[in-house]
């Protein structure tokens, strides 16, 4: 039994009240498995300030060029409180930079793999920064075969593990309220997309398709922010495209909604993707979802079937496999694949035997 002045901290990098989508869940999701007696989540923030958010105690550490000072006096601070400190970084830069090694890294992405993969200038520095990190921890979680293939781990260490996402919607899905006004037209054919807006998630190719299906019963809608948003905004305005959507930020409710209301769920992607989120999300709302052949997804996808090549004709040619075929019990293959019993369980099991 893990004694009371036992603690856990979390690595990570967003406010949890104004957190993106994405690894702030993770680590909710991580914290509920926590056998340790307190969790604390450290991460950059406008100011410095400590805070609650479920089973967390969260401390945000002000991000300016002092940060490290600070940080790591809350780390002392949190070893003196604690008998026993067990850190879980989703955070290379905070594994690095901290005076105690981290006994648990979580990859998504490797360093090295994504600034190669778009061409960084400095993809050489994040190779040594890369390596240096493996010197850090003690033990690695990779979210999936992928991930570990890409890193720059290494290949005779048998200190990690893989072990895939899960989804916080489980939580939460039976407190959301359904509004009465749909996002889709109930008389289409709905395909949903949760991407963010950036040049690696191939939103060129979702305009290029909607273009396609000008004079067909379908409609797109896409949630998700990014830094390409009002450029593809304004690309769909200028074709003149009237069945596709860019709806920017959507809330967990409306978001819940729209996996609901819609028939289909698309994920194309071109690099980057260590996991595939969006995907195990629409097999727990038991949708079909096609998905672009690259990176992690054909590790997560139901099955190959479901996979097209990065072009407008692939992507409609899957579309049509699925309108043409029987719908599969999606929500069954999330429930023993996914689920939070599942991935959290694995996760005590992990815990406890590091700690």
């Amino acid at each position: 039994m893990i004694s009371d002045n036992h603690g856990l901290v979390f690595f990570g990098y967003n406010n949890m009240f104004i957190h993106k989508r994405g690894v702030e869940n993770v680590i909710l999701s991580q914290a509920q498995a926590s056998p340790f007696a307190i969790n604390y989540y450290l991460h950059w923030d406008k100011v410095s300030r400590v805070y609650r958010y479920e089973n967390l105690i969260c401390i945000g550490i002000k991000k300016n060029l002092f940060w490290l000072i600070p940080f790591n006096l809350v780390l002392f601070r949190l070893k003196k409180k604690n008998k026993k400190l067990f850190i879980h970084s989703h955070s290379p830069l905070m594994s690095i930079l901290s005076v105690f090694e981290t006994n648990l890294l979580t990859v998504h992405d490797a360093l090295y793999y994504l600034t190669k993969s778009n061409s960084h200038p400095l993809k050489n520095l994040f190779y040594l920064i890369e390596k240096l990190l493996y010197t850090r921890v003690n033990f690695v979680h990779f979210i999936s075969n992928y991930a570990k293939k890409e890193s720059l781990f290494q290949k005779n260490s048998n200190k990690f593990i893989i072990i895939p996402n899960t989804i916080h919607f489980e939580r939460i899905v039976k407190k959301a309220c359904i509004n009465e006004n749909s996002f889709f037209d109930v008389l289409k054919y709905k395909i949903l997309v949760i991407r963010s807006i950036e040049e690696r998630a191939r939103i060129d190719l979702l305009i290029e398709l909607a273009s396609t299906f000008k004079n067909k019963n379908i409609e797109v809608l896409v949630a998700g922010k990014g830094p390409f948003l009002y450029y593809y905004r304004d690309e769909i305005k200028r074709k003149e495209i009237l069945n596709i959507q860019l709806l920017g930020y959507v809330s967990d409710q409306n978001l819940l909604q729209l996996y609901e209301e819609c028939n289909l769920v698309l994920m194309p992607a071109e690099y980057g993707e260590g996991f595939g989120l969006p995907i195990i999300e629409g097999y727990f709302f038991n949708k079909p979802v096609i998905a672009s052949n690259k990176c992690a997804i054909p590790d997560i996808i139901y099955s190959k079937d479901y996979l097209f090549d990065n072009t407008a004709n692939s992507i409609s040619e899957r579309l049509d496999f699925v309108l043409n075929n029987p719908l599969q019990d999606f929500k069954a293959y999330y429930d023993k694949t996914f689920s939070n019993k599942i991935v959290l369980s694995n996760f005590l099991q992990l815990y406890n035997m590091l700690r």
